[in-house]
């Protein structure tokens, strides 16, 4: 009898603990719409200016402001410049969306980076990189620019994405952000 009693108790525990992985497992996997996030975690005068770039399997995607209005091969070129003025390559990521300024008289660079694997380092140093060419350029020609510029956040969220944000009201982008990535 408590043979039984031990198996059916070592089978419960089996099944359950079973169940509780497959859950965890699933929720991880789920797709994060790295766009969606950026834009429901800026302000919509920002959604209106900077369009978001997205660039998942060497694939460049723009959504937001004026993306409509651009084709498929100035989309990869806008795409590429972007990801040049934030220092990345397309070996550096295995997905993304990012928006940034490409005008000198705005210090504005937003960006979640899911790092292609042991990419993390590079992609973290590249966004560092970008953050002092920013504040670099303002730091004698814009006051306001500069300040924002130096109130940068770069991080690693707990799911593994890099996420820089320089712009006006950084904290409450990012909070909004690393709460959307979980």
């Amino acid at each position: 009898m408590k043979r039984l009693l031990s198996l059916a108790l070592a089978a419960v525990l089996t099944f359950g603990l079973a169940g509780c992985g497959g859950s965890s497992a699933s929720q991880d996997q789920t797709p994060k719409d790295y766009p969606a996030i950026l834009t429901a975690s800026r302000p919509q005068e920002d959604n209106d200016s900077y369009t978001v770039f997205t660039l998942e399997d060497g694939a460049f995607g723009a959504v937001g402001a004026y993306a409509d209005e651009l084709s498929a091969e100035q989309i990869d070129t806008q795409g590429q410049l972007s990801l040049d003025m934030l220092g990345l390559s397309a070996e550096d990521i295995q997905k993304a969306a990012f928006s940034v300024s490409l005008m000198n008289v705005h210090a504005y660079g937003i960006a979640i980076v899911q790092p292609a694997e042991g990419r993390t380092d590079a992609v973290k140093q590249a966004l560092s990189t970008f953050i002092e060419a920013q504040k670099t350029a303002q730091e004698n020609y814009l006051p306001d620019q500069y300040a924002i510029a130096k109130a940068a956040r770069l991080e690693t969220v707990k799911s593994g994405e890099v996420v820089l944000v320089m712009c006006a009201g950084q904290d409450d982008v990012y909070d909004s952000i690393a709460k959307a990535l979980g």
